[in-house]
């Protein structure tokens, strides 16, 4: 993370962002390492106070552990809880895909096509840093198009855990053709309003992601 001075108006929240945005790039922090208050406080040249109120919003979105006398950690890497995320998501991720066929309008579902295409040149190119990125905000666009704000916002805190606890781990450009190759058909499905369909893909979609997560 570049060393950067925030604003003076609502530090707290900036300081949430950046930390936030930093922790899930994958870049600087490991699934499982320390963090620094203090180191990151002076990278963004404010207090340690703004900096603690990130930690303990991103505690509640189980991205970040605070352990007492030992400091504040990047959530590690936990198949047992991984795959409760897991089935936690398949039920309200297939919910939302039902209701996105029900009711996303025609530009909901132009994103959503145009989202697909990405993730397919992304892949093409080899960026699959690009890829992740993509295939995240495609399942937000998603639940989005659903039209259900509380489930949009309990799904994209399930994706954030997934994301951290999956960073750098082993991914297989063969398998990721396959993802997108599913997304379009959730698309596909979402485009002839076949809400039963488009719940069935969205669960056996996210049933092959669990079956693939590598071991303990």
């Amino acid at each position: 993370m570049t060393s950067l001075a925030l604003l003076k108006t609502n530090l707290a929240e900036q300081a949430y962002a950046v930390v936030r945005d930093t922790l899930l790039a994958g870049e600087r922090f490991m699934p499982g390492d320390k963090i620094s208050v203090e180191d990151l406080a002076r990278r963004l040249g404010v207090s340690r106070s703004p900096v603690w109120a990130a930690i303990a919003r991103l505690e509640a979105e189980g991205i970040v552990q605070v352990r007492p006398r030992k400091g504040v950690f990047f959530v590690g890497f936990d198949k047992g809880r991984l795959l409760q995320i897991m089935a936690a998501r398949e039920v309200l991720e297939s919910a939302t895909a039902r209701l996105a066929a029900e009711h996303a309008t025609p530009a909901e579902i132009a994103e959503l096509k145009r989202s697909v295409e990405a993730q397919r040149t992304a892949l093409a190119g080899g960026g699959l840093d690009e890829y992740a990125a993509e295939a995240a905000r495609f399942h937000a666009l998603l639940a989005q198009a659903g039209g259900n704000a509380v489930m949009t916002g309990i799904i994209e805190r399930l994706w954030a855990q997934t994301k951290a606890m999956c960073i750098r781990k082993d991914a297989r450009p063969a398998i990721l053709d396959e993802r997108v190759d599913e997304h379009a058909r959730m698309v596909d499905c979402i485009c002839h309003r076949d809400g039963e369909a488009a719940e069935a893909e969205v669960r056996a979609h996210i049933r092959r992601i669990a079956a693939g997560l590598p071991g303990p």
